[in-house]
């Protein structure tokens, strides 16, 4: 029994020792990547996991067992930060690194437009965003689905089409300040101006925009601007329903050839020739 109680003091005293070894003791945590994240902010995090000892033998410092999985949790729960890195790049030093996110529009609850998240360029919601006034984010609404912090409203696809189709309205000077997406992947884009566009993700994504374009540039519609009509539907392959104030019009588009438009108000029908396609 006695050699056994030395063999084992003299094994912990020699784990004691060794594990304290300057050579293999973290004492520089080096923090790289954002933008606007506080460096100093990560570093602290990534210093209080390295405090203390495993057993109180093994401290957390020693180079070959320090908290990786903690460090890690402990960084990702900063605000706007993603992708994070922790490497022991020698005995004494431990690199962690990391990407920020960048807000690019807004998830909102539709019945309380000042409460949203922001979402990145994928359509990830990654943090909660202030109050913000104005017309100058665009704000996304599901009236289906709850906010949730750390989640994808919308598939990353679905997202990234709203996005194509919100720049080319903004190319054409028609700003797109709302979009509403609902489980059936038909979307609702409120304009700045005022008026709505109606359209859907189940089909060819040129299609609705180049459409709009075919309408916008015949005689008939060139009037048409945010604000001087309700709502233009372009959920319907080439046929392009146009309501405004006093008067509902159901227009159809060819990519080819002549195309006509039907104009329905009250009870009076006209029917107008050769709108030029938007393209061959």
């Amino acid at each position: 029994g006695f050699l056994v109680l030395t063999a084992v003091g003299l094994v912990v005293t020699a784990v004691w020792y060794c594990t304290r070894i300057p050579a293999f003791t973290i004492t520089t945590v080096e923090v790289e990547g954002g933008i606007t994240i506080d460096a100093t902010g990560v570093r602290s995090r990534v210093e209080n996991e390295l405090q203390g000892a495993y057993l109180r033998l093994v401290p957390k410092r020693f180079a070959y067992f320090y908290p990786y999985e903690k460090i890690l949790a402990a960084v990702e729960q900063v605000d706007r930060i993603k992708d994070v890195g922790v490497v022991r790049v020698s005995g004494t030093t431990l690199k962690v690194t990391y990407g920020e996110y960048v807000p690019d529009t807004l998830w909102c609850r539709l019945d309380n437009h000042s409460e949203c998240y922001f979402l990145d360029g994928t359509g990830y919601a990654f943090a909660v965003a202030p109050s913000l006034l104005g017309e100058s984010v665009v704000r996304y609404y599901d009236s289906e689905k709850e906010l949730v912090l750390k989640s994808r409203p919308f598939t990353e696809d679905d997202y990234k089409d709203t996005k194509v189709f919100t720049n080319q309205m903004a190319d054409i000077g028609w700003y797109v300040s709302q979009v509403e997406i609902n489980s059936a992947r038909d979307v609702f884009y409120t304009l700045a101006g005022g008026g709505e566009i109606k359209a859907t993700l189940t089909d060819d994504q040129e299609k609705p925009f180049e459409n709009l374009q075919t309408i916008r540039n015949s005689e008939e519609f060139s009037h048409l601007e945010p604000g001087n009509f309700k709502y233009l539907d372009l959920r319907f392959g080439t046929r392009v329903f146009v309501n405004e104030e006093w008067e509902e019009v159901v227009a159809t588009s060819t990519a080819t050839g002549t195309d006509e438009a039907v104009v329905e108000a009250e009870e009076t029908i006209v029917t107008v020739e050769a709108i030029d396609p938007l393209v061959e």
